[in-house]
């Protein structure tokens, strides 16, 4: 192979193992499961966030099986967009994504919220119960209580990547990092202008490569933001 090959051109050292071991987990491809293959194996819902804990079934919510199915690595999807209403389970299908992502497909992942307040919130009511509650992703992610962790209120760093979570009110937040992967949660209460720069959503689609954008079915009369298609 080529990593043998490469050491015996410059010669064994100390560590050349671990570096050539890392080298192959770096060349392997990404596994070739579904997101809802995944949470269907991995996935525990506790009973500090959800009606029914214990684990996640898909067939319980069949309809949101072919959009996180689109949001895995070997679909051509690149944008997929989830209108629906209130408490269907939009939210929930990203966290899958993302427990996914942390466990099957590291990377860089930003989850943008309405506000950094509710980014918080997200994190502390979702995120913390995703990490705490599954042990796939426990394994991955190091308890907050540890030092020099990695694992902060906005920010959850595992191996290959890191999951940073902000508003859509923050412009700062919004050009933080470059993204891989991009979950735009309930974006129809986005603001329209983010601190005089604009759209935050044309903030930060350049960057990714797949993006999940949640919004609520649009209210006649009230809801004036212009239609997630437009948005290309």
């Amino acid at each position: 192979m080529a990593g043998e090959h490469l050491l015996e051109e410059v010669g064994r050292f100390d560590g050349d193992a671990e570096i050539l071991q890392a080298w192959r987990d770096g060349m392997a491809p990404e596994p070739a499961l579904l997101v809802s293959e995944w949470a269907d194996k991995h996935r525990v819902l506790g009973s500090r966030g959800s009606a029914e804990p214990g684990p996640w079934r898909t067939v319980r919510t069949p309809y949101l099986r072919e959009i996180m199915d689109a949001l895995s690595p070997a679909q051509a999807a690149r944008r997929v967009v989830f209108m629906k209403g209130a408490q269907v389970g939009g939210t929930e299908c990203g966290n899958n994504w993302i427990g996914y992502v942390i466990h099957h497909a590291p990377g860089p992942m930003l989850a943008v919220q309405p506000t950094t307040e509710l980014a918080k919130r997200f994190s502390d009511q979702r995120i913390d119960p995703l990490v705490e509650e599954t042990p796939a992703i426990r394994e991955r992610v190091a308890p907050a209580r540890s030092r020099d962790s990695g694992n902060r209120q906005l920010s959850k760093e595992f191996p290959g990547g890191q999951l940073v979570m902000t508003g859509a009110n923050s412009a700062v937040g919004l050009r933080s990092m470059s993204a891989r992967f991009l979950f735009l949660d309930e974006i129809d209460a986005y603001p329209g202008d983010v601190e005089g720069e604009g759209d935050p959503i044309a903030l930060v689609e350049a960057r990714p490569h797949l993006r999940l954008a949640t919004e609520g079915v649009p209210r006649q009369h009230t809801d004036h933001r212009r239609p997630v298609a437009d948005r290309a």
